[in-house]
């Protein structure tokens, strides 16, 4: 009886991130995605400090990236795992150039790695 619980708890779970947006859905079709708050989970895999702002790179499990804006300052380093609510635009202005497809971060926290990060 546990065994068939856990395999539907499992199912459900399953089934639940895979209704979740991503970074390879805002890679696939970044227009369904504009002026959309979306919220994201990944590692900073590079970080840039500008003037009153931070540009961050965040990769997923699979290595699929994003570019992400967030006010200054953050408490979050290169490495760490964090989720990122915010805006998905098409351009906005960084420093003094114009990068496209990015998430205008409203929010940035620390979070766990996946616990099954090559599964799906």
């Amino acid at each position: 009886m546990q065994r068939a619980r856990f395999v539907a708890a499992a199912a459900f779970g399953i089934a639940l991130a895979g209704c979740s947006t991503g970074i390879p859905d805002l890679n696939e079709k970044p227009t369904k995605y504009y002026q959309e708050t979306v919220t994201l989970k990944g590692r900073i895999s590079r970080m840039q400090q500008l003037q009153g702002e931070v540009l961050m790179e965040l990769a997923d499990a699979h290595e699929h990236r994003v570019l992400v804006r967030a006010p200054a300052p953050v408490d979050v380093q290169v490495d760490d795992w964090v989720k990122v609510k915010g805006i998905f635009v098409p351009e906005a202005r960084v420093g003094d150039r114009i990068v496209y497809d990015l998430l205008q971060a409203e929010d940035v926290s620390h979070t766990t790695a996946p616990w099954f990060r090559n599964l799906f």
